[in-house]
């Protein structure tokens, strides 16, 4: 979301172009594309010169969302949304504390825009060229 959020063209981004630049599969950005395109995040023109480009403004756009959009789960240890995870969960001493920090962190992604990460990378543009910009979701 990032990549595309960054392009300046009022051209759809072909998600092939971001997969080159992203190094990810093309087969797993279509996946998540779709999913973003459920939730109205991004809109798809098809046919030559087709991609994506975003249906809202970066500004009204947060990571959590992102996150929820394409079912990331954001939790820190798997114990958290599966009780049968761990055989120990119900006497678990740290539980309540990975809890706690996985709840923080859900709020702190939704309380970040895709436009605030956007004018972060643009300070440092000076910096790179255009195939430098990477971001890993990983």
């Amino acid at each position: 979301m990032v990549d595309l959020a960054t392009r300046k063209s009022d051209q759809p981004v072909p998600l092939s172009a971001i997969a080159m630049r992203q190094n990810i599969s093309l087969n797993y950005l279509e996946q998540l594309f779709l999913k973003l395109r459920k939730m109205n995040m991004v809109k798809a023109v098809r046919g030559p010169g087709g991609g994506y480009f975003l249906a809202r403004n970066p500004s009204e756009i947060s990571i959590g969302e992102i996150f929820d959009a394409v079912n990331e789960n954001i939790v820190l240890t798997d114990c958290i949304d599966d009780n049968a995870f761990c055989s120990k969960t119900h006497n678990c001493l740290t539980q309540i504390l990975w809890l706690k920090i996985s709840e923080s962190l859900k709020k702190t992604l939704f309380s970040i825009t895709l436009g605030e990460v956007i004018e972060e990378t643009g300070k440092f543009e000076e910096f790179r060229t255009d195939s430098d910009l990477v971001y890993d979701i990983r």
